[in-house]
C-alpha cells in the first residue's frame, strides 16, 4: 500500500460546498429517525431554560445558584432562537442541533485547512457529529455542544491566521474565543495555545508578541469584568466558584493530585481512543509503512500498560470495561437515567450486552496506544524538522491544536470531570494528528477507507438508536406527568418527577422534592400503588420499555 503525506493545494471552495452539504444532509436525516421534538427539559438544560426564560421575560440576566459556568453566550443565542415563537424548549433544542451542526462543518474545515485531504475531513466531521455524547446532546440545551462548536470555529480561524496572517481571522477568531470564554471559563484554553503557536511560528518580535497577548488578554478581561459585573449586582451563583476552591485545594495534597492525574489520564486515553478510533485507523495506515518494527513494539507495550492499569481497577472494585465514566454513556445506553428508582435507589435498567462492552474496551484500549503512537511519532518528526528550519503552518496548527487540548484537560484530570467535558479534545486531538505528522495518509487505498468506515458504523448506530430511546422515554415521561396534572389536578410539589421535573417546578430544592405522594419511575416502587403505565419501544438493548405513574399507598411506608 503506497501512503504519502498530502502536499497538494486547497481544494476548491464548490468541491468543499458540496461535502459540507453531503454531512449536513445525512446529518439532517438521521434526526428525521431520533425525533427531538418534545417541550420538556433534559439533563441539567432546565436550569439553563430557566435562566433564559427570565431572560427573554424579564430582560435581566440571573443564573440558577447551582451554576459554576459563566453561561451567558449560551443564554444569549438560546434567546435569539426564542424571539419568533416565545420561549420553549423546542427552540432551545433547535438552537443547539444549529450550534452543533455548525461545529461538524467546522470540523470539516479545521482538517481541510491542515491536511487538505477530502476523506480525513469527512471522516472527521462525521466522527465528531455521531460521536455518542456530541449527538445526543445536541438534542437538549445543554452547554457542551454549542461550546465545543464555537472553539472549533474560533481554532478554525486561529490556524488560517496562523497560516496566513489575516487580521479578519485573527479578530474573528478573537471574538468567538471571547465567545467560549463567556459560555465556559476553560474558553481560554484556545487563546493560550494561541499565543504560544504564533510565537514559535512568527519569531519573537513585539508585533508578534502583541499579536500573541490581545486574544488571551481580552478572554482574561473579559471573564474577570464579567465575574466582577455578577457580584456586584448580587447575580453570582452560589456554587460558581465551587470547582475553582476544590481544584485549589486538590493542589495542596501532592499525593492525592499525582493519583487523580494518573487516574484521569488513563479515563481520558480509554474515551479519545474510542471516539478517535476511526481517524486514528487513517493515522495508523501512514505511521506503519515507515514505522513498521517500532510500531509493533510501542504499541505491544501500550496496550499491555493499558491492560495492567484496568487489572488495577479491578483490583479496586471498579469494572474495567467500558464505560468508566458517569452521566451521558451508560451501561444500559444514552442517559442519563434520572427517574427515582434508577437515579436514588440504584435500580438498573437493562444493559448491553456484555460483548458490546467488551469490544468497546477492546477498541479503546487499542485507539489509546494508537493514540499515544501516533502524536508520539508526529512529535518526534516536528522535533528532527525544527532542527532544520523554522516551524512550518502545518506544525504550528499541529502545536497549536495539542496546546489546546492539554490547557484544557488539565485541571480535568486532576479535579475529575464527567464524559461529556471530553468533547472539545476530539477534533482538537483530531486535528493535531492531522498537523503534526508527515505520515498522515492521503487516503488512496481503499482497505484504509472501509476499515475506518466500519469503525464509524457502531457510533452512528450507536448515537442514532440510543438518542431515539433517551428523548421517547423521556417523552412518554412527560406525557405521564401531563397527564397526572391536568387530569387528576395533582400539584407539582406533590410529585417526584426526576431530577428535570423537580428543578423546573421547585429549582430551590434540586434533587430533592417537597412531597412525594405520587412518583415517576422506570418500575413499580415498595411503598407506592401503580396507577398508570406508559409503554414506548426500546431500541438498544431491544426491550419493551415503559414508564409508570405510581401513587403512595397509605397502608405502607415506601421504603426510599
Amino acid at each position: 500500500m503506497s501512503v504519502k503525506a498530502n502536499t497538494s493545494g486547497p481544494a476548491p471552495w464548490g468541491t468543499m460546498a458540496i461535502d459540507m452539504l453531503a454531512i449536513a444532509s445525512f446529518w439532517g436525516v438521521s434526526l428525521a429517525i431520533v425525533n427531538p421534538i418534545g417541550d420538556f427539559p433534559l439533563n441539567d438544560d432546565w436550569s439553563y431554560g430557566l435562566t433564559v426564560k427570565h431572560l427573554i421575560e424579564k430582560g435581566d440576566f440571573r443564573p440558577m445558584g447551582w451554576t459554576s459556568m459563566p453561561l451567558i453566550t449560551h443564554a444569549l443565542w438560546g434567546s435569539l432562537f426564542c424571539i419568533p415563537a416565545g420561549f420553549s424548549f423546542n427552540a432551545l433544542r433547535l438552537s443547539t442541533l444549529t450550534m452543533s451542526l455548525l461545529g461538524v462543518l467546522g470540523a470539516y474545515l479545521l482538517i481541510m485547512n491542515v491536511c487538505q485531504s477530502r476523506w480525513v475531513a469527512a471522516m472527521v466531521a462525521l466522527t465528531l457529529g455521531f460521536n455518542p455524547i456530541y449527538y445526543s446532546l445536541s438534542n437538549t440545551f445543554m452547554t457542551d455542544v454549542p461550546y465545543a462548536a464555537i472553539t472549533i470555529l474560533a481554532s478554525v480561524l486561529f490556524v488560517r491566521c496562523l497560516r496566513t496572517d489575516s487580521n479578519l481571522a485573527f479578530l474573528t477568531g478573537t471574538t468567538l474565543a471571547v465567545a467560549a470564554t463567556l459560555s465556559r471559563q476553560l474558553g481560554i484554553s484556545i487563546p493560550l495555545a494561541f499565543a504560544v503557536s504564533m510565537i514559535l511560528r512568527r519569531g519573537i518580535a513585539a508585533r508578534n508578541i502583541g499579536r500573541a497577548a490581545i486574544p488571551a488578554a481580552l478572554c482574561v478581561g473579559a471573564l474577570w469584568g464579567f465575574q466582577h459585573w455578577l457580584s456586584a449586582t448580587g447575580r453570582l451563583p452560589a456554587l460558581y466558584y465551587a470547582q475553582t476552591d476544590q481544584l485549589l485545594h486538590m493542589l495542596a495534597d501532592p499525593g492525592t493530585l499525582i493519583r487523580n492525574f494518573a487516574h484521569g489520564t488513563y479515563i481520558v486515553l480509554l474515551y479519545m481512543g474510542w471516539f478517535l478510533s476511526p481517524i486514528l485507523l487513517l493515522a495508523w495506515a501512514g505511521v506503519w509503512v515507515c514505522h513498521k518494527k517500532k510500531l509493533i513494539a510501542v504499541l505491544t507495550a501500550l496496550v499491555g500498560v493499558m491492560v495492567v492499569r484496568g487489572e488495577v481497577r479491578v483490583l479496586h472494585g471498579s469494572s474495567p470495561l467500558m464505560p468508566v465514566s458517569s452521566n451521558i454513556i451508560d451501561k444500559g445506553g444514552i442517559g442519563p437515567f434520572t427517574l427515582p428508582d434508577t437515579a436514588i435507589l440504584n435500580c438498573p435498567l437493562p444493559a448491553l450486552p456484555p460483548v458490546f462492552w467488551l469490544v468497546m474496551t477492546t477498541v479503546s484500549l487499542a485507539g489509546a496506544a494508537l493514540l499515544i503512537t501516533a502524536l508520539g511519532m508526529g512529535a518526534i518528526d516536528v522535533a528532527q524538522r525544527a532542527r532544520l528550519s523554522r516551524m512550518n503552518d502545518s506544525e504550528a496548527a499541529g502545536i497549536f491544536f495539542l496546546l489546546s487540548a492539554m490547557i484544557y484537560l488539565l485541571p480535568l484530570v486532576v479535579d475529575g470531570f464527567l464524559d461529556r467535558y471530553l468533547l472539545p479534545l476530539i477534533p482538537l486531538l483530531a486535528g493535531s494528528i492531522a498537523s503534526i505528522s508527515s505520515h498522515f495518509p492521503r487516503i488512496t487505498a481503499r482497505g484504509s477507507r472501509f476499515a475506518a468506515v466500519m469503525l464509524l458504523g457502531p457510533f452512528l448506530f450507536f448515537s442514532i438508536c440510543g438518542t431515539r430511546d433517551y428523548l421517547e422515554w423521556n417523552r412518554v415521561r412527560w406525557k405521564g406527568l401531563n397527564d397526572l396534572m391536568e387530569s387528576k389536578q395533582v400539584k407539582a410539589e406533590d410529585i417526584d418527577g426526576g431530577l428535570e421535573f423537580n428543578g423546573l417546578y421547585d429549582p430551590m430544592s434540586v434533587g430533592w422534592v417537597r412531597g412525594d405522594n405520587y412518583l415517576i419511575a422506570f418500575r413499580p416502587v415498595p411503598g407506592y400503588i401503580l396507577i398508570k403505565e406508559y409503554n414506548y419501544r426500546h431500541w438498544m438493548p431491544r426491550y419493551a420499555g415503559k414508564v409508570v405513574v405510581l401513587q403512595k399507598n397509605p397502608l405502607e411506608a415506601p421504603k426510599r
